[in-house]
């Protein structure tokens, strides 16, 4: 069984929380007015304020801390930490909000601003249309001098992670097997967590670009095929057990096989859904729009449902609340496991991978390798914000006569287009100035031959509109 749901529209937000390139559409006072406008949505309490790697978090994140004081919130400073770790950290420790200085996967001169509630799930639409509403208002609660908020400093978020992760894994099981893993956290937020959880579970840990910079001077952020060459190469060279690769933010992972395969996050997914299927019958998993059918099959096998929601790990986190799921992905790299929390948790899930193979005595190749593959590719081509609009309009009508054996067509989030023999989803980004072409098929044949001429249309629709 396969449902589709469809988001509310934003302005100011995309995909995840706020995310502009800095200097030309993202200044230090968008900063100071998206933190006076949290501290006039909340009127009181304390909010988590943490960031990651990049040049700009530093001063982006004190001007941020200034406009939540100035309203009378407190603050309180966690310094270089993952997302994930925020997002726990907020509902651990019963913050009213959270607030993650980041730009997640994209290039370095990107930032941003992503809001996390209490539950540890990022802020929903209506909570960002709320913010939003307010910023656009400039109505903001001004303290006097002797109301304003405190601000404090948590040096432990970290390690308070690490603990309630092991305390839910078991170690000991793990650490019989004396795996070898690489972590290549890629000059992100996991070189502060990744490689000591990774040193809990055994004493066999490789880390390359292990140095926070926000330069991402090892590769690019975004954690795909085609950037993870060198983490490839170790762990052939080191005859390490696993690969994990993160994104800027650490909400993203990535595993490589002991043989330097890449698996896409939505096998991994299925892999992981395996076990958590077997605790409750007709178990419902939500992914994306964007995952291959095999999940949808592998899920079915096991007697469960899968729920397809628009891109974007708070879309998935909404829904696995909403239906009491076993757990939630993205193909890109993010699991959402509610047995710990409702924002992605790629350390638990890394655990959970282990601990499978200790279980089973097999490799991660092994194991992964029961899950099929279908060809999948993807393209984005570049389109200015203003006309993405525009174009999609278009391309409602252009994809499907310009495609053979179209069955159906959903415009959900984007253009999902069912072809006879696989599908086709062409969407704007919600954090860049680009359209992204996904395409799944029987045939790496098939699939290279509707993406192209996907390609085609959408670069004429571009260029004429």
């Amino acid at each position: 069984m396969r449902t589709i749901v469809s988001p509310m529209a934003d302005k100011l937000f995309g995909t995840t929380g706020v995310r502009k390139i800095y200097g030309s559409e993202f200044d230090l006072e968008m900063a100071l007015n998206l933190g006076k406008a949290l501290g006039t949505l909340l009127g009181k309490g304390a909010v988590l304020v943490a960031r990651d790697a990049r040049t700009t978090g530093l001063m982006v994140a004190d001007t941020l801390s200034a406009g939540l004081l100035s309203t009378g919130v407190s603050v309180v400073r966690a310094g270089i930490i993952p997302t994930p770790t925020l997002a726990f950290a907020t509902m651990n420790r019963k913050f009213d909000a959270g607030v993650m200085v980041t730009a997640s996967h994209n290039p370095p001169e990107y930032t941003g601003v992503k809001f996390w509630s209490k539950t540890s799930m990022g802020f929903t639409s209506e909570e960002e249309r709320q913010l939003e509403e307010i910023y656009v208002s400039r109505k903001f609660k001004v303290a006097p001098w002797d109301k304003l908020g405190n601000e404090l400093t948590l040096e432990t978020a970290a390690d308070e992670h690490i603990q309630a992760i092991l305390a839910k894994c078991d170690v000991d099981l793990i650490r019989s097997k004396s795996y070898k893993v690489v972590v290549d956290p890629g000059n992100g937020a996991a070189c502060v967590l990744t490689p000591y959880l990774m040193q809990k579970l055994t004493e066999k840990v490789v880390t390359i670009n292990g140095q926070l910079d926000g330069h991402f001077p090892g590769r690019r952020s975004e954690p795909e095929k085609s950037s993870l060459g060198d983490l490839i190469q170790m762990v052939k060279d080191t005859g390490a057990d696993l690969g994990i690769a993160h994104d800027g933010d650490s909400d993203r992972v990535v595993f490589v096989t002991e043989k330097g395969e890449v698996v896409n996050g939505d096998r991994t997914i299925a892999l992981l859904a395996e076990d958590y299927l077997l605790t409750r019958k007709q178990g419902t998993l939500v992914t994306t729009v964007d995952s291959s059918l095999v999940l949808d099959e592998s899920v079915q096998k096991r007697g469960g449902k899968t729920i397809r929601t628009p891109v974007g790990d708070i879309q998935v986190a909404i829904k696995v609340k909403e239906t009491d799921a076993v757990m939630g992905g993205e193909a890109c790299g993010v699991f959402i496991l509610p047995e710990f929390q409702l924002a992605p948790e790629p350390f638990l899930a890394t655990c959970r991978i282990l601990e499978k193979m200790a279980r089973t005595g097999r490799s991660f190749g092994d194991l992964i390798g029961d899950i099929p593959v279908y060809p999948l590719m993807k393209a984005k081509l570049k389109c200015p914000n203003e006309k993405k609009e525009l174009v999609m309009q278009k391309l409602a009508k252009a994809i499907p006569e310009g495609l053979e054996n179209v069955i159906q067509t959903l415009t959900v989030d984007g253009l999902g287009v069912t072809l006879k023999e696989g599908w086709i989803l062409v969407r704007p980004s919600g954090t860049e100035p680009v359209i992204r072409i996904t395409c799944e098929g029987p045939t790496q044949t098939s699939v290279e031959r509707v993406l192209n001429t996907s390609k085609q249309i959408v670069e004429k629709t571009i260029d004429s509109t």
